[in-house]
């Protein structure tokens, strides 16, 4: 966690870079902070947020999402952001996204109550159903990741969880986790599916409802926008609500026209598992390989 100089040093940096668009702005006016998932600083500040890659990679994230995404405004029934771009096209570490924040609040667990919950199920189901159903080629022509880097990047996570795990636990703890990768990575019926354009980043914080509780009106947090299999943002889902809701809305998905068979199901449970050994490799890079967020991350794979 950067300390709170850096913060203010990080604040002005970005509130010049931001000059140009918005000349007004200070840094007392910003609120700084790291995205949980992503190499990205978020900037918000009153009716903005803007997005500020730490990496080439997460510069190349941010240039999907901001293709892509007015081509889902009206495609979806939500609202989501469109983005404006800095004219640093030439150097990565300037080159924001910024956009008007959308309406709503969060849709926190505790908000939903036997009132509103089949209206929300029906509203959630409805947008990853429409989400689901964008083309494929169409989003691959506007820069979307393919499905193929997606699977190279779960053997990338397979070998640096694996190289995080062999010191810190037992010999049949390193033993599962190989086998279970072994498995994953060679199982057919994982890789040989129809991908899907997917969310990629849900979360409790990126899907706002009106005041009121009764609808989902907008869904934020697009930079891990990408062809991948469904089962990642039904697995996003579950680890927010829990499983009872969770399955709800999978089964209103299918419902609605889209495949919810017994195999996404397992895929959902399969991802589940992937998110976790993410969770590890994400504390060690950030807090190191000793420290006690990877201890707990290893607590949750068992």
């Amino acid at each position: 966690m950067p300390s709170a100089p850096a913060i203010a040093d990080r604040a002005t940096e970005l509130a010049f870079a931001l000059g140009a668009r918005f000349p007004d702005i200070e840094a007392d006016d910003l609120s700084v902070v790291e995205e949980p998932d992503a190499d990205l600083i978020r900037v918000e500040w009153e009716g903005w947020i803007a997005l500020f890659p730490q990496s080439e990679a997460a510069s190349e994230q941010l240039t999907v999402m901001s293709s892509v995404m007015p081509h889902l405004r009206g495609f979806l029934s939500p609202t989501v952001p469109l983005w404006e771009e800095s004219d640093h096209v030439d150097n990565w570490k300037r080159h924001w996204r910024a956009a008007r924040q959308t309406e709503g609040r969060p849709l926190r667990p505790e908000l939903i109550v036997e009132q509103n919950r089949e209206r929300l199920v029906r509203d959630l189901a409805g947008f990853f159903h429409e989400l689901h159903e964008f083309s494929v080629e169409r989003a691959r022509g506007l820069g979307a990741p393919a499905f193929r880097e997606w699977r190279d990047q779960h053997e990338a996570l397979s070998r640096r969880s694996l190289t995080i795990m062999r010191p810190l636990v037992n010999w049949s703890q390193i033993t599962w986790a190989r086998r279970w990768w072994s498995r994953l990575l060679g199982d057919d019926a994982v890789w040989n599916i129809e991908p899907r354009l997917v969310h990629g980043g849900v979360s409790v914080e990126r899907l706002h409802v009106d005041p009121l509780v009764q609808q989902l009106t907008a869904v934020t947090g697009w930079h891990g926008l990408r062809v991948a299999d469904p089962a990642v943002d039904f697995a996003q889902l579950i680890d927010c609500y829990g499983t009872e809701l969770g399955w709800r809305i999978v089964e209103h998905y299918g419902e609605l026209g889209s495949t919810a068979d017994a195999a996404l199901f397992r895929r959902i449970r399969l991802q589940q598992t992937v998110a976790r050994f993410r969770d590890l490799a994400e504390a060690a890079d950030r807090d190191g390989p000793e420290s006690e967020s990877v201890a707990n991350a290893l607590k949750q794979l068992r």
